[in-house]
């Protein structure tokens, strides 16, 4: 009896891990791509600064979570939302409004490809 109470908890420990690190995921992805959304928004009036400016915070969002990322990612994903930051930043910094909205958009779903790998549902478990 000993064995299966130490089994559940140790099963309840994991499960509480895991809906903790899609909570935080999700929490993380989504304001980031808030700041990343609106940043689209300056960036489409002409506003190139503030549209930097967003994006910089949404980039210093990702590098002050580096550590958590990289353990509990895969770093094939983590690497390339990383790449896509700075083909945004460059794009950015060159006003190309077509090649920063193409780049920004597939940012964004980057990271919401992210949140949803990590939330419970039957298709990740499978």
């Amino acid at each position: 009896m000993r064995r299966m109470i130490v089994a559940w908890g140790l099963l309840a420990l994991l499960l509480g891990g895991c809906l903790a690190d899609a909570w935080y995921v999700r929490r993380l992805t989504g304001g980031m791509i808030g700041q990343l959304e609106q940043a689209q928004e300056e960036a489409t009036g002409g506003r190139w600064e503030q549209a930097l400016e967003l994006t910089r915070q949404a980039g210093e969002c990702w590098a002050d979570n580096d550590f958590y990322l990289h353990v509990f990612m895969r770093h094939a994903d983590t690497d390339q939302i990383l790449l896509t930051m700075r083909s945004v930043e460059q794009a950015i910094l060159l006003e190309e409004a077509d090649q920063y909205a193409t780049s920004n958009a597939m940012l964004i779903t980057q990271l919401e490809l992210l949140a949803e790998m990590e939330q419970p549902s039957l298709t990740n478990v499978l």
